[in-house]
């Protein structure tokens, strides 16, 4: 193989790596639906943070380790395994970034638009 297309192989291989970083980063972090809610304990998805790591989300009294990880489009689907009041339960979570904003799905319902916490 030439090096021109050892190169062309490489820049490609490249490329394909960064939708999935660009996505983990504009994912990760602390959303809230007001800046008021971004440090809050609350009970309803207004009053509380959505918290989203690499391994871990956290939202409405809930702690999730993440299970399993997919991508369809721009949606990032997530399986986690939870723990909180209800005890221990498996809860499908979707998230939609876009134009700054997030939208979540928890278990099955919509949650509405979330801003990222300052």
């Amino acid at each position: 193989m030439s090096v021109w297309k050892r190169a062309a192989a490489l820049g490609v291989m490249a490329s394909l790596d960064v939708p999935t970083l660009h996505a983990a980063e504009t994912i990760n972090g602390r959303w809230a639906v007001d800046p008021a809610s971004c440090w809050g304990a609350g009970e309803r998805p207004e009053q509380s943070p959505f918290v989203v790591t690499n391994y871990a989300v956290r939202w409405l009294g809930e702690r999730c380790r993440v299970g399993r990880m997919y991508k369809t489009g721009a949606t990032v689907h997530i399986q986690a395994f939870c723990w909180g009041a209800q005890g221990a339960r498996s809860i499908p979570v979707a998230m939609t970034p876009h134009n700054g904003r997030l939208s979540v799905t928890w278990d099955r319902g919509a949650h509405g638009e979330l801003d990222r916490c300052p």
